[in-house]
């Protein structure tokens, strides 16, 4: 294990591991904080497909030989469970239906993670399943999970500095947040980029929150974005590996979280 060093640079897990549920499925899905083999008895997840691999859309040009690239994006991300449902008897079979349901049924993404890969997060929400004969009791079936995000993302980290925690792709710090030491300006760096408060009247002792992911800065819970430099590349701070994040008024605390394709 590589040594930290300076004990100026705290670094935290600020999420427990949740612990492994050794009676469930192993790739049984959490989904919204809920495992679904705990609310219906009769269900089991079986497999789950979608979370390996993404394939990207290309927009190319034809050429003589071959294409011109022109972009690349991704797209969204399809899971697929596949799952066994079994009762008693066919109006137990509905009730269990009702129950999925109404555990699956969102308005918004929620939080995804699998029994084994309970550190990776996927967001996402239900959005459709595949026909079910109505003259069963026992039935082996799929819904699908649509991710409007592809990405997959580890738990939460905070650090007072540097940036230990291995790191794939650059990642945008959901907050950096500190208290001023002293009045009137801030600097934060990444030593590669460098946001920018000035003539904000900042006070010593006032809290700072660099929102970064959202596009925000609250001071003292006020939103206050626009006391932002112009020239500060806010939307595109990022942190890497061994990336030492300093201020030069108040110590920066960094929460950050690993981002996986």
């Amino acid at each position: 294990m590589e040594e930290w060093g300076n004990p100026m640079y705290q670094f935290r897990d600020t999420t427990k591991k949740p612990s492994y549920r050794k009676w469930s499925p192993t790739s049984a899905m959490i989904y919204d904080d809920v495992l679904i083999e705990d609310i219906i008895s009769g269900y089991q997840t079986l497999y789950v497909e979608g979370r390996e691999m993404l394939s990207l859309d290309l927009e190319s040009e034809k050429k003589n030989v071959g294409v011109h690239i022109s972009s690349q994006r991704l797209p969204e991300r399809s899971l697929t469970v596949h799952y066994k449902l079994t009762e008693q008897n066919p109006i137990e079979f509905q009730r269990s239906f009702k129950k999925l349901m109404r555990i699956l049924y969102k308005q918004e993404d929620v939080e995804i993670h699998f029994n084994d890969e309970l550190d990776t997060f996927y967001y996402g929400r239900y959005s459709g399943a595949d026909k079910v004969p109505g003259n069963t009791d026992s039935v082996v079936s799929s819904y699908t999970i649509t991710c409007p995000d592809p990405r997959k993302y580890s738990r939460t980290f905070e650090t007072n500095g540097e940036i230990f925690e291995y790191l794939p792709y650059d990642s945008v710090p959901e907050s950096i947040s500190f208290t001023a030491t002293k009045d009137n300006s801030v600097k934060v760096t990444n030593g590669r980029q460098t946001i920018s408060i000035s003539n904000a009247a900042l006070k010593k002792g006032d809290k700072v929150e660099l929102l970064i992911s959202e596009g925000k800065i609250l001071i003292n819970g006020e939103n206050k974005t626009r006391v932002l430099d112009l020239t500060s590349p806010f939307k595109f701070f990022r942190v890497k590996t061994g990336d030492v994040v300093k201020s030069d008024n108040g110590t920066p605390l960094i929460r950050f979280r690993g981002v996986w394709l």
